[in-house]
Parts: structure tokens; C-alpha cells; sequence
């Protein structure tokens, strides 16, 4: 638990009692502060009423309170801010999440450094893979933020420590004081675009990753798609270009399969080639260890560790994980594509695919499916969306509509069976239509795949 003896004499309203919330709350009761704990949801209010101050902030006053901790998921400003935003606002209280009190009691703790990652796609991977490679090497690191443990659940890392924290564009909004040592800023696809009122909107929140360092700090962007590439032709700091696709000056990128740094760096050159880290597939991740191999290297890390640690990686469940292989054929569960360039990385990094899609759609069109499809032999659709997906699909892509994921594993096993072939989840849509969440349709998915091999094992 991070120490927050700053607030000990501040009375703090926190709602929202997710794993965030409660761990906020723990923090400051532990250190004194008085709180005031809340959710709209009456199950969960029950759940902590015997352990946390409850107190209904719609109907209590805020006279005494000074500040508030929200959520990532609040909405404050779009669609319509949340009406406890606006009461907050209206009583001029200091807006929280859990990033920005850790950044307000950096002062208190070891010196240590704090590495910021975010971006659309690719941001828990890269995160888990740094703390992984981190550790691996011999320095102390932390991983938290919207991806393993919240903030305030972390220990204190001893003098030379590294945080490393996957930031979403909802952390983000959040936040005005964290300054990092490193900043990566992967990628911008369309996504949560309603939350943040357009693209424009959710690329500014995602750069204010940026605008909160030291500009003679380093950054490290990705230049492979045209919002990120403007914002590296923007930014006035510290930058150093990522890319996947074409040489990149001053930069890491990687070009035929090798992975390159054209930094001023006495170890610049040809670094490795990727076909070494077969546990890292794909170009999304080439970019992911390219960003790696940068910041690692930047924190003190020798080449040669880098590279050790990259192929000791397992990586992370849902995303592109290797469930099995039966009878030639590979399973792989990526369920937590969640959104079409997400999947596209997938469908480009296997053949003879047997594609497993569809569930709750979030963007306006099927486009970037186009150029990534010719390793698919057929789709398996899914889900709300399986209808809309199959009039996209018609007369471009052989597909069936079968409504539910255990019969489209089944059938795309025995379509994978004759040539070898791949059966790949990678739903490029929300879960949420069938499934509690993308983890829980990962979940199913590997159990369907678990009794086809028992099956095939008795046959």
C-alpha cells in the first residue's frame, strides 16, 4: 500500500468501489484521512458498508469535503458529465483518480522513476512486457495502472525503483501532475469515442501524457499511423520515433524483420532479429518490443539483457495467447481484440485462418478489415454484430453466421482440420452482448477448445 500521510487531515469523498476505488480508500483510512465512500451500485455499497464510511454523496453536503476521488469510467464531459461532477464542480472541490494521487505524493516516496504507456492497442502488452524485461534484468519495477495492480495496492519500491503504468485515455482526463520519466505513446485508432465527443477529443486526452513531463524528458511515439505521426511532428520535447513500417531517424524502428536504433547510442545498429522472440508474433509485436527495447535501454539496461529478457516473455492471456494445438490445428485466443485494428494484427500474423468474429461493434465501419483478410479462409460470425459483418463480407470472404461461440469453435476446428489451419478469436468487437466482459469470453473460449481436445483424445 503506497503511503498518502499528504491527506491524513483531508476529508476526501470517493465514489466508485471498484478495485481502484477500494484500494484509494484503504490508503487514506489507513493514514487517518476522513472519507466518504459511495457507488450506485447498492450491492457493492453493501459489500463494504461494514469496513468503509458509507455516505450517500448524491444527498449528503459537500461543505466539508475538499476533494473527490472518481473512477476511470466517470464521464466528465461526454456524452453528459455524471451529476456528481457537476455537484463537485459546483462546490469546487479537487477532481481526482487514484494516477493523479500517486503523482501528488511522489515527493514522499524512494527516488524512483514512473514509465507512462498508453495508447489504443497494444498498451497492456507493452507494459507487462517492460516490467517483465525490467525485472529480468536486474532493477526493481512495479507494474500498475489499467492493467494489473491499482496504484495505490502497490508497495513502495526501494531508492531506484521503476513504476511502469499502462494509462488509458480515462486515467488521463484525470490527471494534471504526473510527470514521467519515460512516456510511450503507441498508437491512435478510433475508440471510446462517445466518452471523449470524437477522435480529436481522445487524442488530446491521450497526449496530455505528454504535456504533463518535462519536456527534456524522453518520448517515445509511434509514427505509423497519421494521428500519431502528427503528434510527433507537433511535440517540442524530448521525442524519439517508433516504427514497424519504415526507417525512422534518431529512432527505433524495425525494417525486414530486424529490429534496429538509430539513437546516438554507442550500441546503435541492426539489435536483433524478431524471429528470435517467436513468443512475441506479429508486427503489432514488433512495434511493442521496439518500444521496449527503447525505454529499457534508456532506464540502463545493456543490449544484451534486453534481448535475454524479451525471449523468457510468455505473454499475456486473451491477447494473441497460444491455447493448444490438436491435430495440427492451432487455437488462439484473442479476445481481447476488441475492436477492428486490434483484430487486424491478429489476421495478419497467422494462415489458413478460421476466424472466430463478432459480438458489439463499436465503430462506423468494416474498413480496416480490408488488405487483412487474405490469410482468412473463412469467418465465423457471432454475436449482435454477425449480421452487419456477414452484408460487409458478402461475395469478398466465404462466411456463416452461427450465432453462438461454442458452435463456431466446433465448426471452425473441423474446417481447420483439413489444411492444418488456424482457429483464431479475435472478435474485433465488445463482449458485452453475450459475454461479462472480454476476459470472461476468453475464458469460454478456452474451455470449448480444453473439451475438444479431451474429446479428441477419447475418440
Amino acid at each position: 500500500m503506497l503511503p498518502l500521510d499528504k491527506f491524513k487531515d483531508n476529508h476526501i469523498a470517493i465514489f466508485g468501489l471498484g478495485l481502484s476505488g477500494v484500494a484509494v480508500a484503504r490508503a487514506l483510512k489507513a493514514v487517518g484521512a476522513t472519507i466518504y465512500c459511495w457507488d450506485d451500485n447498492e450491492e457493492t455499497v453493501e459489500k463494504y458498508r461494514g469496513e468503509l464510511p458509507i455516505v450517500d454523496l448524491y444527498n449528503c453536503s459537500f461543505e466539508d469535503i475538499e476533494a473527490i476521488v472518481f473512477p476511470p469510467g466517470m464521464p466528465l464531459i461526454h456524452p453528459r458529465p455524471h451529476a456528481l461532477v457537476g455537484k463537485a464542480m459546483a462546490n469546487k472541490l479537487g477532481v481526482y483518480g487514484d494516477i493523479e494521487l500517486f503523482a501528488l505524493i511522489r515527493d514522499q516516496l524512494p527516488a524512483h522513476k514512473v514509465v507512462g504507456i498508453t495508447g489504443t492497442n497494444g498498451k497492456s502488452t507493452t507494459s507487462a512486457l517492460l516490467n517483465h524485461v525490467l525485472n529480468e534484468g536486474g532493477m526493481t519495477a512495479a507494474l500498475g495502472g489499467n492493467f494489473g495492480v491499482p496504484v495505490m495496492d502497490l508497495d513502495p519500491l526501494l531508492e531506484g525503483g521503476v513504476y511502469v503504468f499502462e494509462l488509458s485515455s480515462f486515467q488521463l482526463d484525470l490527471m494534471e501532475n504526473l510527470n514521467c520519466d519515460i512516456a510511450m505513446l503507441l498508437n491512435f485508432a478510433p475508440d471510446h469515442l462517445e466518452r471523449h465527443g470524437g477522435m480529436e477529443g481522445y487524442v488530446e486526452a491521450k497526449v496530455r501524457l505528454l504535456t504533463m513531463m518535462d519536456s527534456n524528458n524522453p518520448a517515445f511515439i509511434g509514427v505509423d499511423d497519421q494521428w500519431s505521426l502528427s503528434t510527433y511532428q507537433i511535440y517540442e520535447g524530448n521525442k524519439v520515433p517508433v516504427s514497424v513500417q519504415r526507417a525512422a531517424q534518431n529512432g527505433v524502428y524495425v525494417q525486414s524483420g530486424i529490429l534496429w536504433d538509430a539513437r546516438d547510442r554507442a550500441d546503435a545498429g541492426p539489435i536483433m532479429k524478431l524471429e528470435d522472440v517467436p513468443n512475441l508474433p506479429g508486427l503489432h509485436n514488433a512495434q511493442n518490443v521496439a518500444f521496449v527495447y527503447g525505454a529499457a535501454t534508456e532506464l540502463g539496461l545493456k543490449k544484451e539483457e534486453v534481448i535475454a529478457a524479451l525471449k523468457t516473455y510468455v505473454g499475456l492471456p486473451h491477447r494473441m495467447e497460444q491455447v493448444a494445438t490438436i491435430d495440427g490445428v492451432s487455437f488462439i485466443n484473442d479476445s481481447k481484440a476488441t475492436n477492428s485494428h486490434a483484430a487486424v494484427k491478429a489476421l495478419t500474423s497467422y494462415e489458413n485462418i478460421q476466424w472466430i468474429a463478432g459480438g458489439q461493434y463499436k465503430e462506423q465501419s468494416f474498413g480496416p478489415f480490408m488488405g487483412a483478410i487474405k490469410n482468412v479462409s473463412k469467418v465465423w460470425l457471432i454475436g449482435a454484430a454477425a449480421k452487419d459483418m456477414a452484408d460487409y463480407f458478402q461475395g469478398q470472404l466465404d462466411y456463416e453466421i452461427v450465432e453462438t461461440l461454442d458452435i463456431a469453435t466446433k465448426r471452425a476446428f473441423e474446417a481447420a482440420k483439413q489444411n492444418n489451419g488456424t482457429v483464431l478469436l479475435s472478435p474485433a468487437c465488445a463482449s458485452f452482448d453475450q459475454f461479462k466482459s472480454f476476459g470472461d469470453r476468453g475464458d469460454q473460449f478456452k474451455k470449448m477448445v480444453a473439451d475438444i481436445g479431451s474429446d479428441q483424445s477419447g475418440a
